[in-house]
């Protein structure tokens, strides 16, 4: 047995819980500040990986947690993945702006856009993107990310693919370093003095 079948899918049921660990996981993230200055829009992140977690449950990715609490989760897509505007719908996207308020809408898209255009020059054409890695503030130091990590890894492994991730945050290079991913560029993100270390594995 795969030791991802010890991970929980994440379906509707479990899209609510997940996403509240997202935005407890991010909410005193500088660049969450930075796209969101307003404290009471900040408290709506929760919708903005609602709608990602509910596009993983209709199949646009892969989307783990620890147990039904929602712990930590995890979204992983493969390469070149693209969701169609139905998709989107269905996972709430017109209500983000109302949520969160435009100018995330526009600085998230635009950093969405510059990751992109870098993940297309640093990664391969074959991959596997850690989309998110999160795990609320209560459990974290407690094993969850490697709960997560490894079933995942190891899966890829198998298949011989690489796997890319992104990360605002030199604490978590180190913790990716540990888990086998090489820093392969640093930067910044467009409009902010915000750090971006972009990490690969598996290469």
């Amino acid at each position: 047995m795969s030791e991802l079948e010890n991970l929980l899918k994440i379906d509707y049921s479990l899209v609510e819980p997940a996403s509240i660990t997202c935005a407890n996981a991010f909410k005193g993230d500088p660049l969450t500040a930075w796209m969101i200055p307003d404290p009471e829009k900040r408290t709506n992140l929760r919708y903005a990986f609602e709608m990602v977690l509910r596009i993983a449950a209709q199949g646009g990715a892969e989307a783990y947690t620890t147990s039904p609490l929602c712990e930590g989760v995890a979204v992983w897509m493969p390469a070149g993945t693209k969701q169609p505007m139905g998709m989107l719908l269905r996972a709430g996207y017109p209500h983000l702006p109302l949520r969160c308020g435009w100018r995330y809408l526009l600085l998230d898209g635009r950093s969405l856009a510059y990751c992109e255009k870098l993940k297309k020059k640093y990664a391969p054409a074959r991959h596997c993107y850690l989309a998110a890695l999160a795990v609320g503030p209560l459990h974290q130091g407690k094993g969850i990310a490697s709960l997560l990590l490894k079933p995942m890894l190891e899966k890829l492994d198998a298949d011989k693919m690489p796997c890319y991730v992104e990360t605002q945050n030199m604490k978590n290079v180190a913790m990716y370093q540990h888990f086998g991913f090489k820093l392969v560029y640093e930067t910044c993100m467009p409009g902010g003095n915000y750090p971006l270390y972009l990490m690969l594995r598996g290469v």
